[in-house]
């Protein structure tokens, strides 16, 4: 028995020796390499394939940090709508926040793929903002844009065809129509345009006037945009019958090696009544035209642009509301806000007409690939006719500010920014030395206002 266990041991340990040598012979095959990530590259944008799919994906956005200061004085506004005209509150300035704090977050998600009609494109920006304090938007999560575009078709949320470089370098806007990609205030659209030879394009797009602060459907006529402490956020003696019809834009663009240029229109219904039942349907209408010049004779990335605009009964495209923060022209809450509106309701059937224009200008200046500055100035005018006295009827504004930065590293900016506004309007025809009050007692109106504003911030993009 002993034997026949060793014979059945040796005959394994032949078995197991035989089977090891012909597998040495055979050849070895390594396991192929895993692509986890494929680099592709659509419509000039880099990015990854998403698996399981012929779709480019890019993700991108920033982190930015900053802390922002400004000068608060005495605001005024208007008592009621029976005052208008006649009766001011003020407000104590050093009730107003002076200093803050903003941390703001922003990812962007970039679709592409090849069709036989062009590049389908998918496109989202969304905003993460927490502030507190001066000159902040508070704490909200919001789209700035999210678009599709394919064939010459733009349609979403997405930057207006009548703005053109937006609201300017800083973080505040300057006085331009300002619904560009980095702003949260883009209409919803849809937009054809077709391209020509030699860098000439042009559009035509319907576009939601509802999204566009005081200009929405018939512009509710606004006295106070901006709220200083105590004061109430509007006072309004128009309704809108409701949103009727889209405005429509156009435009014509080139854009060249030396720089790029446009001209854009827009029709805007104005569909309002008042509290005695009195209405008024119209068209308002506004026209732009700039151009964007680069200089690399001066430096590397370094360009001038303009722009100018003028509109009537369509107060948004103006670029008014969009300066600053938007406080028309009561800059941090000091003095007395514009008479911003679409139309205003004199009484008794009678309606004022609005005409605004503005004209601005940005530079970019690269002293070396780390610091570089970028200075701006923007003036703008509104005048109302018809208002029976009751409102300013000529009312003209200046901001000027400049921004410097310090990149010491690939995609990491220091900033340091700063901004003053001044504005003067015209005494009402009402507001008379005998009849004019303010907080009840007789006081001349308070014509003039103006404040800086400055921030720090560190940005890091990716």
């Amino acid at each position: 028995m002993h034997k026949l266990e060793l014979a059945l041991l040796a005959s394994a340990a032949v078995i197991v020796t035989v089977a090891s040598a012909q597998a040495a012979d055979l050849p070895m095959r390594k396991s192929a390499p895993v692509d986890y990530v494929k680099v592709c590259n659509v419509g000039g944008m880099a990015g990854f394939v998403i698996p399981g799919s012929d779709a480019c994906m890019k993700i991108g956005g920033y982190i930015s940090a900053q802390v922002e200061a400004g000068d608060t004085k005495k605001g005024y506004y208007w008592a009621s709508p029976a005052g208008q005209g006649t009766k001011l509150k003020s407000t104590a300035g050093s009730r107003n926040d002076s200093f803050g704090w903003t941390t703001r977050a922003e990812l962007a998600l970039d679709v592409r793929q090849q069709t036989s009609y062009g590049v389908l494109r998918g496109y989202t920006l969304i905003k993460f903002e927490n502030g507190n304090g001066f000159d902040t938007d508070g704490t909200s999560v919001s789209i700035d844009v999210a678009y599709l575009q394919w064939a010459g078709i733009t349609a979403g949320k997405a930057p207006s065809f009548f703005a053109f470089f937006g609201g300017g370098y800083t973080w505040a806007n300057i006085f331009s129509p300002a619904q560009a990609e980095d702003g949260s205030n883009e209409p919803d659209l849809f937009a054809y345009s077709a391209t020509f030879g030699g860098g000439f394009s042009a559009t035509i797009a319907a576009q939601s006037p509802g999204s566009n602060g005081a200009s929405g459907p018939g512009a509710n006529f606004n006295v106070n945009n901006y709220t200083p402490f105590g004061a109430p956020a509007t006072v309004s003696n128009t309704t809108n019958f409701g949103m009727e019809a889209p405005d429509i834009v156009a435009n014509v663009r080139l854009d060249q090696d030396w720089g790029s240029a446009q001209l854009a229109g827009v029709a805007h219904q104005v569909h309002v009544y008042d509290s005695a039942g009195d209405s008024l349907d119209k068209w308002g209408w506004g026209v732009l035209g700039g151009a964007a010049i680069n200089l690399p004779a001066l430096g590397a990335g370094d360009k001038l642009s303009i722009d100018g605009v003028y509109t009537k009964n369509a107060i948004w495209y103006s670029g008014i509301p969009e300066g600053m923060w938007g406080e028309n022209g009561a800059v941090n809450g000091n003095g007395l806000a514009m008479s911003i509106g679409d139309a205003y309701s004199a009484g008794g059937g009678h309606w004022a007409t609005p005409t605004a224009w503005s004209v601005a200008a940005t530079a970019e200046h690269h002293f070396s690939p780390e610091f570089s500055v970028d200075p701006e100035l923007s003036y703008a005018q509104l005048n109302w006719r018809g208002s029976a006295g009751q409102l300013s009827s000529n009312s003209r504004s200046m901001i000027a500010g400049v921004v410097g930065h310090w990149d010491p590293a690939p995609l990491l900016d220091f900033a340091v920014e700063l901004m003053y506004q001044n504005t003067h309007q015209s005494t009402p025809g009402l507001y008379t030395a005998s009849v004019g009050t303010i907080d009840g007692k007789l006081a001349a109106f308070p014509n003039n206002a103006d404040g800086f504003a400055g921030r720090f911030y560190v940005t890091r993009n990716f």
